[in-house]
Parts: C-alpha cells; structure tokens; sequence
C-alpha cells in the first residue's frame, strides 16, 4: 500500500503534468508579470543571467500550484521536516512571534503550528485574506476536526485600524502571532507612511520594510522566530527554525527594531540565493526596494551609430500595446508602433536623429533608451 508521502509527490507530479500542458505565453498579463519578474531578479541577484530569468519564473510558477495544493490537502503538514532548535512541545512553549516569508509552501507554518497545539493569531493583508483567507480557515477546521484540537486560531487583517492593538492584546494573552515579514503587494509603503517603515540591507540594495513586529516584539515582551520554508528536490517541504531575537525591555525600542528587521532580511538571504526560484516575493520586491542614484552613462560619440539599451529597457505589448519598459526605475512607456519598429531595427537606419526629430531623439538619449 502506498504511503502517504508516495501519494503526496503522485498528486504533485499530477499538478507538474497539468502545468507544463499550458501555454504560458498565451495567458493574460504574461509578459509584464515575467519582465517585472526578471527585472527584480536582476536589481537584487544580478549574479544569476537573464537567460536564465524564465525558467526561475516557469518554476516559480509550478511552486505557487505546490503551495496552493499544500493548503488544500491535510496531511501536508504531517509531511514536513522540521529544522532548528525550537520544534517540540510548541503547545508548551511561551508565546512568539514567527516571522516567514514567501518562499517554498510558506503557509504550511501556521498548519505546523496549529496542529501542534499553538493558540495561532494569523496577521495578513487585507487582499490576502479575502482571496485566501476562506480556504486557511477551512484547512484549519479541517485540521481541528481530524484531529481534536481545541486551540484558537484568529485571522487578523493588517489594514486594520486596530490590527496592532489588537495583536498586542492577543500576544499578550498568550497566543503566538505568524506574520509573513516580506510584505506583500497592498502592504507596499505609500506616501505619508515614511515613519511606519525602516530601511535594511538586501544583498546590495535595501529595501523599506514594516518595522511593526519589532514594536510589538519589544512592547510584548516576546521573542521573534524566524522560520524559513522551502521544498527539497525530492519534493519534501522543510520548516527552518532559526535563533530567536529576543526584546531586552529596557532597550531603545526603536533601534531594537532596526536590529531585529535586519537580523530577519539577513537570516532570510542566503535561502533566497539557494532557492530564488521558490520566492513569490519577486512578483512584488519592486513596490519595496529604495530606487538608485545612478550617473548618466556617457553617449558614444555623435559619429558612432547609437544602439538600444537592453540592459535597461524592454520592449513588449501590453494589452496590444507597445510599451517600454524600465527595468531598472520600473516604468512603462507607451510607445508607437512606428518607434518600437525603429528600436528594434537600429542597425538598418542610416541617422535615427533623422528619423525621429532632434527633440525626440534628445529625450531618447537622456532617459538612456539609446545610447
């Protein structure tokens, strides 16, 4: 008789098989997913090769139908190889923050968690919860009938206007609160919410992050958890639990958020770089990431022909639209078809100033679309 982890990577290769049966490139919003993918990729990864970007997307693609199968099916969790030092007695355990990120089956934590007796305060954004929120509640109920349980598990939406006093109360109840600590993108900064963010270091950029689970860290008085998930190549979803940060109550507070939201992006790198193709956070780090200050590269000379900067721009149709895209400030550009043609074509035209005018020339020079 099969055992429950042979039937588990047989429902997997059944969801592979109906992945790679779809035409990707026919559906909607494709490509302006795809090139923001792989202009993330590039601005936080530079290392890994753009030829290289559509495959991580195609496989990321494949994770997400993982995770979503993972939600669906209750003995996943029953599956998951736990790591670290704090993985027994949860229920016994004082109550902490879990900080994970989206990457691997990242929701299968607070299924660990809930089926290991923990009170669970889920805090996700307000979009996350209507599109995805049901079916967590679901599982969970169906956890807790299978297996008897009798402890709590509450969704609290971030938007909330009460959402931080009333995870305090929670935590300090007792109850343990999971936060995905990459954001998401509603949860992206907006003008006027300057003082609600912290700027961290990411690899060789940074990026503004929410300081709230170091506030409520410090004023709670309870540890923060890093745990990072990810799928092995044998397809067996692992739970990485890391060293707590812990609150010293007569510290500053705001520098102790500063400390902790850094020592999360730094615990969370190096898996990022080993599993890049597992992070839906691409889909999004954009909204996050602090923008460059870059120099102006230097026009080849005037007798020379000027070429399309492809390391910058790129050009696709959106909604039969042609648009340039860039990848490094990430806007779009609607363009002619007449200009696209022209980009696409450099090499066959005799003088491009000729072609487009001296004034659209000059702003094609200045925004580095030619150079």
């Amino acid at each position: 008789m099969p055992t429950p982890r042979t039937l588990y990577r047989q429902e997997l290769a059944r969801c592979r098989e109906h992945f790679e049966r779809v035409d990707l490139q026919r559906e909607r919003g494709y490509l302006m997913r795809f090139t923001t993918f792989s202009a993330n990729v590039e601005n936080v990864l530079p290392h890994i090769p753009r030829t290289e970007h559509e495959s991580l997307f195609r496989q990321l693609l494949l994770q997400q139908i993982f995770a979503t199968f993972d939600q669906q099916c209750l003995t996943a969790g029953d599956l998951v190889k736990l790591n670290g030092t704090r993985t027994a007695s949860f229920a016994a355990s004082s109550p902490a923050i879990y900080c994970t990120y989206h990457l691997g089956s990242y929701r299968l934590l607070t299924s660990v968690l809930f089926r290991q007796g923990v009170d669970c305060v889920l805090l996700v954004g307000n979009n996350m919860n209507r599109s995805q929120g049901d079916g967590m509640v679901e599982h969970i109920e169906g956890l807790r009938q299978k297996h008897g349980l009798t402890n709590s598990f509450r969704i609290v939406e971030a938007g909330s206007p009460t959402a931080g006093l009333t995870v305090l109360r929670e935590l300090k109840a007792g109850r343990s609160l999971i936060v995905y600590v990459d954001g998401s993108p509603e949860t992206a900064p907006e003008p006027g919410q300057e003082d609600q963010f912290l700027s961290v270091r990411f690899g060789k950029r940074r990026l503004l992050t929410r300081k709230g689970v170091g506030y409520l860290s410090h004023a709670a008085g309870v540890p923060i958890v890093p745990v990072v998930s990810y799928r092995q190549d044998d397809l067996t979803n692992v739970l990485q639990f890391l060293g707590a940060i812990r609150p010293i109550r007569q510290s500053d507070r705001e520098m102790y958020c500063r400390e902790a939201m850094q020592q999360l992006y730094d615990a969370f790198w190096p898996y990022l770089n080993r599993y890049p193709e597992q992070w839906e956070g691409w889909n999004f780090v954009h909204s996050f990431l602090e923008p460059e200050k870059f120099r102006p590269h230097l026009m080849r000379r005037r007798m020379l022909k000027p070429a399309f900067n492809a390391d910058r721009y790129t050009l696709c149709d959106l909604e039969q639209a042609p648009i340039l895209f860039d990848r490094r400030l990430y806007q779009t550009y609607e363009i002619t078809e007449d200009l696209r043609d022209l980009l696409l074509n450099l090499n066959s035209v005799e003088s491009v100033e000729e072609v487009v005018g001296q004034e659209v020339f000059g702003e094609l020079v200045e925004m580095e679309v030619l150079y």
